[in-house]
């Protein structure tokens, strides 16, 4: 197959496709490295630094066939010229001595062969980048370690611009307030006092719009009887994570999120899941929004105070400053976090 072939066609091709047909594979990167946006050799692997660089070239190019090769696309790869590309190169810049690493983990989690030393000031042309779970994952452009040009960075260590444009981090807005549902634990069928697991959880799923599997009843109350019915227990963490999954949506949980981590989190739109010694065995409740003094959650529980709940209280778009949130959730130094998404 050529991209000749694509012409005046309603042929697509995602990259999977396009890495499993060798001539097609070596036409695109052909191109692609005469346009400067992907460094020899050509080699035939179409593997994430290509599908990386002809993004970027519709991407600049304005294809409008993002994720897929098609007749424009493939007429714009034969047509354009060096000079046509419009715009210069993004380019990572570190700010800090760092770590390149293949996964997004704490760097004593990997192998040697697995992360890369990386001086602060270092600047690097970059063909794409793409923030996940508190790293941004880059393609640099002219430039690889140990056999690859595909790493994560730290996001806080981390700045990505073009022509003096900042691109990241972008400053979140100093108030964020989504319009997530409030549900209460104490009207569920099941274990009221001890259900704010899943009824966390059925808020965020409820506000993602995840639909549910039952016609009737409270969403928390089928993700309890979901639960035992996998085997499942609530108060592992890791398990809550699983039944998000279960149910079409994301969730990363991590012991050592940041408050910063969540404000991030809740500008881009997404709830996040906390855990607290709110009591003596511990509770969870849904982060809804922050302002500069603190948290606004929805407590399934009711209302906190140092006294103790007043569980006569509605818990929603409750105000926890900072400075509680820093005593009662992360008193030994970790931060129990599920970052939920669609």
């Amino acid at each position: 197959m050529k991209l000749q072939n694509f012409l005046n066609s309603k042929m697509r091709y995602d990259a999977k496709a396009i890495a499993a047909d060798d001539e097609l594979s070596h036409q695109i990167q052909s191109r692609l490295i005469d346009l400067g946006l992907l460094k020899p050799p050509v080699d035939g692997k179409f593997g994430p630094l290509s599908t990386a660089a002809l993004h970027r070239f519709q991407t600049l190019m304005k294809c409008g066939e993002a994720g897929f090769l098609g007749a424009v696309t493939a007429t714009k790869l034969i047509e354009t010229k060096p000079g046509d590309i419009p715009t210069p190169p993004l380019i990572l810049k570190t700010l800090r001595d760092t770590i390149f690493k293949s996964k997004p983990l704490a760097s004593s989690a990997l192998l040697d062969s697995e992360k890369q030393l990386i001086p602060g000031g270092k600047e690097f042309e970059i063909l794409a980048f793409t923030p996940t779970r508190n790293h941004i994952r880059v393609a640099l452009r002219n430039e690889s370690f140990k056999g690859s040009g595909i790493w994560y960075v730290f996001g806080s260590h981390a700045q990505i611009s073009q022509d003096d444009l900042v691109f990241y981090p972008k400053p979140n807005p100093p108030t964020v307030r989504l319009g997530i549902p409030y549900r209460s634990q104490l009207d569920n069928l099941y274990n009221p006092t001890g259900s704010a697991n899943v009824t966390s959880i059925a808020m965020c799923l409820e506000f993602l719009r995840v639909p549910r599997r039952q016609k009737t009843g409270q969403y928390e109350d089928e993700l309890y009887e979901y639960a035992i019915a996998k085997g499942y227990s609530r108060s592992d963490p890791y398990d809550l994570a699983k039944i998000v999954r279960d149910y079409g949506a994301q969730d990363f949980f991590t012991e050592n999120a940041t408050i910063d981590d969540v404000q991030d989190w809740l500008a881009s739109g997404n709830p996040a899941v906390i855990y607290g010694y709110f009591t003596s065995f511990g509770h969870i409740l849904v982060v809804a929004g922050y302002d500069s003094e603190g948290f606004f959650v929805h407590d399934p529980y009711g209302e906190w105070f140092p006294s103790g709940y007043d569980t006569s209280l509605s818990g929603a778009y409750l105000h926890y400053s900072y400075r509680l949130i820093r005593r009662v959730c992360m008193a030994d130094g970790n931060f129990w976090v599920h970052f939920i998404s669609k």
